[in-house]
């Protein structure tokens, strides 16, 4: 009994590394299956994509870097952002024409009527709550909304509804617009409104933080950066030998057990380490380490040895083996 529970053990700690990779398959077929949505409703969730596009399209200025051919908005990049509360919407992407591309900026601006009228469905909703209750409260007392809400996420119309978009009378307008013709933010060209509240024509054009910075302060925040740059760079290279020396000292171990006959015939010829714990140094070695063999049979080995400077050979001081309620030492000269 006690044989087929280690065995049992073992198994299940062998599949683990399978779990942890089905696990992250999954999270990242779901983080690309998002974007991959996120990309497809671009232009359907974003306010006044289309109509920026359209005003491109009717501009000279526009024409001029993107040619008189029909345009296209790039798959990436693809950056919107939408804050209902304040009816601000903004947008970034790249439009290509047959003569060369841009990248666009627009930010819009619900209008009077739809601000009010969301603000009244938020009042609205807000008097439903108070009267029904929220969360599970609310669906004890009407469990046919539990239905309706489930099938609204799946609606794309829900969520153009909470924007406020509305297919019979446009509620957004363009407040303001520039391009960057290839890309380069030293020339933007401003075709609508005043861009400067967004954030990034600020970012990209103007800078007007790193321009108000005198000489001295980049100066010295370029000596802080160097400073911890420097810093991180020991660290991480004393972090690296560190390893490189720990590698060193436990692969030896690790080798000298697989190959080990007395391991070998209490194990098997196929044996791999479950777990290991204790020190690992360049110079000392005092630790204990979980073996498994190819039919389950799983034991303890416990290893102290210590060497001299540099590449001297590995001193055994002790190597003893649990296996089967029993323990004996092995034979160190074959470590």
């Amino acid at each position: 009994g006690g044989c087929r529970d280690l065995r049992a053990m073992a198994a299940a700690l062998l599949t683990m590394p399978r779990l942890i990779g089905g696990a992250w398959t999954v999270i990242a077929t779901a983080g690309g299956y998002s974007l991959y949505r996120s990309i497809r409703d671009f232009e359907e969730k974003s306010p006044c994509v289309r109509e920026a596009v359209h005003l491109l399209a009717s501009s000279g200025t526009a024409r001029a870097t993107l040619g008189g051919g029909d345009l296209m908005i790039a798959r990436w990049p693809r950056h919107r952002s939408l804050d209902l509360s304040s009816g601000l919407a903004r947008a970034s992407f790249e439009v290509r024409g047959d003569a060369g591309s841009a990248f666009v900026v627009v930010g819009a601006r619900r209008r009077a009527k739809a601000s009010q009228a969301y603000e009244q469905a938020l009042d609205d909703d807000e008097d439903e709550e108070l009267a029904v209750g929220t969360g599970w409260r609310r669906y004890w007392s009407r469990p046919w909304e539990l239905k309706q809400d489930f099938l609204n996420t799946f609606r794309s119309q829900a969520s153009a509804s909470a924007a406020g978009i509305d297919d019979e009378e446009p509620v957004w307008d363009i407040d303001s617009l520039f391009i960057l013709p290839g890309g380069d933010a030293q020339n933007p060209v401003v075709l609508a409104g005043n861009p400067v509240g967004l954030p990034e024509y600020e970012a990209m054009c103007v800078r007007r933080d790193a321009e108000s910075k005198g000489e001295k302060s980049r100066w010295r925040l370029r000596v802080v950066t160097g400073i911890a740059l420097m810093a991180a760079g020991f660290a991480g290279g004393a972090r690296v030998l560190k390893s490189m020396r720990v590698s060193q000292s436990y692969g030896f171990v690790r080798r000298s057990l697989q190959t080990h006959s007395d391991v070998n015939s209490a194990l098997g010829r196929s044996v791999s380490v479950q777990s290991s714990s204790g020190t690992f140094g360049d110079r000392y070695i005092s630790a204990r380490l979980r073996l498994v063999g190819d039919g389950g049979a799983v034991a303890d080995v416990d290893v102290a040895a210590t060497r001299g400077a540099g590449s001297a050979p590995w001193i055994i001081a002790m190597a003893r083996m649990s296996v089967g309620g029993l323990s004996y030492n092995l034979d160190r000269s074959q470590f």
